[in-house]
């Protein structure tokens, strides 16, 4: 096996929001970075982009394909997602789909990789921070995937969701939530289908999760990244094979928000069962694969001012921007900000022997 690093980003052939491919018409303009299909999913904007138009509408039925699978799998907002099975079940194991069981696994792995501060058993601590904020406001919290939002809440912790093959167990009470990687997951395992069967390049994303596979422009995939807060948008120039995740601090809300329920995918401290402390309202990161890139970008929102170094460390392609609006880039970013590359597709290699090493 070839040894690549995180700033070549070269994904495996497997596989926090706002991000938009930049596209132009190959009919008005030579310089066409590929064919793109857009539409709503998840709650979030989707498309995909390959390099081949005439794949175009095949990629784009595989891609959705995939999307709504997942949703109907792992969406903690739909009433009819496979995961609320696990709540209804008591604390008995259940036999999940291979999907759910993929989904879970990989929040698992994420937990692991950062010592817990990806956890997925945030859910029901989740929901009473939110309900709490609701009544401050004055407002009716709704329960979500049967959690009651009535107070504090301690987090399970991740050890304590067992997963052998599709049997799946948690102890009576427990929730998961899975935004922090599905829709990650999903973008990768997408490209990777679309790549293997029509053997295109080809760049899906979902929200501010992007990844890609096969042969991609000349130039790179270039990726817009949105401030939702300031309303201004970056322009990220990925390789071949690369991926990219964004997280914010005040997460979308979600569709079904104004019926009561907590903004989904916000962030809470498994250690505290609270909200962080804000250091970093916005994370972006560059990474193998966009489950390796949201797991640092969530990661770093709830470990704050230490995450800096964490990435340094692991000379992971980051862009932080605090509470304050100060941007702060890590490891090679500035390769990777539109109008620095050199358009060679070359990208400096890191000090990093071991990609996987991204606990501590």
């Amino acid at each position: 096996m070839i040894e690549v690093s995180i700033a070549e980003m070269i994904v495996p052939d497997l596989h926090r929001r706002g991000a938009r491919v930049l596209t132009r018409d190959r009919r008005t303009n030579s310089d066409s970075i590929g064919w793109t299909s857009t539409w709503s999913a998840w709650g979030t904007t989707a498309t995909v982009t390959v390099t081949d138009p005439a794949a175009l509408p095949a990629a784009t039925r595989m891609v959705a394909r995939h999307f709504a699978a997942a949703e109907k799998a792992a969406a903690r907002f739909r009433r009819d997602a496979e995961l609320h099975r696990l709540y209804r079940a008591g604390g008995r194991p259940i036999t999940v789909s291979p999907l759910l069981a993929e989904l879970i696994a990989a929040a698992l792995s994420a937990a692991e990789r950062t010592d817990g501060d990806v956890d997925p058993t945030v859910s029901a601590a989740m929901t009473a921070v939110h309900g709490r904020l609701r009544r401050d406001r004055g407002a009716t919290a709704m329960p979500v995937c049967g959690t009651r939002s009535t107070g504090p809440s301690q987090v399970p912790g991740w050890q304590r969701v067992d997963l052998q093959g599709r049997r799946l167990q948690v102890p009576a009470g427990t929730t998961l939530d899975l935004s922090a990687t599905a829709t990650s997951l999903t973008c990768d395992r997408a490209t990777a289908a679309v790549r293997a069967r029509l053997d295109v390049g080809v760049l899906v994303t979902l929200g501010g999760d992007a990844a890609s596979a096969g042969p991609g422009p000349e130039a790179g995939w270039h990726v817009s990244v949105d401030d939702r807060s300031s309303g201004s948008r970056i322009e990220v120039v990925l390789p071949a094979g690369a991926a990219l995740a964004t997280s914010h601090f005040a997460a979308r809300r979600s569709p079904v928000a104004d019926a009561g329920a907590a903004p989904s995918g916000h962030l809470i401290d498994p250690r505290t069962g609270q909200a962080p402390t804000a250091v970093w309202r916005m994370a972006t990161a560059i990474g193998f694969t966009s489950l390796e890139a949201s797991t640092y970008t969530a990661a770093t929102l709830i470990r704050g001012v230490p995450a800096r170094a964490w990435l340094t460390q692991l000379w992971v392609p980051a862009r932080l921007v605090t509470i304050h609006d100060d941007v702060i880039t890590v490891g090679p970013w500035d390769w990777h900000q539109a109008g620095n590359a050199d358009g060679s597709g070359r990208f400096p290699t890191p000090r990093l022997a071991n990609p996987r090493r991204t606990t501590h």
